[in-house]
């Protein structure tokens, strides 16, 4: 029989039980939250920022009325701007760092000062973070961790407006005057960078994701082979797993064999998802929607 107890006492917070276990394990919340969270590349975001700088995310306190795919302009500067959800951010992110988002792993896309309304903050990459859920959900209002948001904010500022900054900190953006060598100690700050292409086992070896031609889609066809997929499931699955809209599979076992297929070009090529789906269109192997 299990043993039960009535409590009958105050309720712990679950953020202060969290950071207790952390630190019977030797670290702290922010330390293990840094420890698996990633920015974007300076130099990359000082190229461009934002990458799209017409889209925003809708919303009903900023934007009454107006939905995903509509048209409005900001007052900021009365540009024409178009609402979406996420998925003009997640883009970014990829464009940034040559990495989709990876669906159904434990992290996700956070915005590090918010502001998604904002067509300059939206898709910008000094506004990124990519985290474990459990730690971006402590940055987030409902559910704040003070220290951890505020130590997420000055990583960004430290990393793109401390020296020759990215672009004009909007004024939202300040520096939160934290030390986090204190905070940190000698732990990194982890900087995303573009996959390194992993070695082939087929006869092609290294397939380079800049290497689009007819050994990138010879590769393809291999692995293509290796495991049986038809094109129309490729090209359904490398839509599914960016989130677009796809013709739908025959059975459950066929989508996962095919995303399977899909992850195996990813991982050998160290392309992604987005950068596949454009060279089979190319090829004339999936259909431009």
């Amino acid at each position: 029989m299990l043993n039960t107890i009535v409590h009958t006492g105050e309720l712990t917070p679950p953020i202060q039980s969290l950071e207790d276990y952390f630190r019977k394990g030797g670290v702290s919340i922010i330390q293990a939250a840094f420890a698996h969270s990633y920015f974007v590349h300076p130099d990359e975001v000082r190229a461009k920022t934002p990458y799209f700088p017409d889209r925003a995310r809708y919303s009903r306190r900023h934007y009454p009325g107006l939905d995903k795919g509509q048209q409005t302009v900001w007052p900021g500067d009365g540009r024409e701007i178009r609402l979406d959800d996420n998925q003009y951010a997640q883009n970014a992110w990829a464009q940034y760092t040559g990495r989709d988002i990876e669906r159904r792993t434990g992290y996700s896309l956070r915005h590090i000062w918010g502001n998604t309304h904002n067509p300059d903050a939206f898709t910008a990459g000094w506004n990124f973070c990519y985290m474990p859920f459990w730690a971006g959900m402590l940055t987030e209002d409902q559910h704040p961790h003070l220290e951890l948001r505020n130590a997420i904010r000055q990583a960004s500022w430290d990393l793109y407006f401390t020296d020759s900054p990215v672009c004009q900190p909007p004024d939202f953006v300040e520096n939160p005057d934290l030390d986090l060598l204190t905070i940190l100690g000698q732990q990194p700050l982890l900087i995303l960078g573009r996959a390194t292409p992993a070695r082939s086992t087929g006869q092609h070896g290294q397939i380079s994701n800049l290497e689009i031609g007819g050994e990138f889609i010879e590769h393809v066809k291999e692995i293509r082979s290796a495991t049986h997929q038809s094109w129309s499931n490729i090209c359904k699955a490398v839509r599914a797993l960016q989130d677009k809209e796809h013709e739908p599979f025959g059975t459950r076992n066929v989508e996962n064999s095919a995303k399977a297929c899909v992850r195996r070009i990813m991982r050998e090529t160290g392309s992604t998802a987005t950068q596949i789906e454009s060279l089979l269109v190319e090829n004339g192997f999936c259909r431009s929607r």
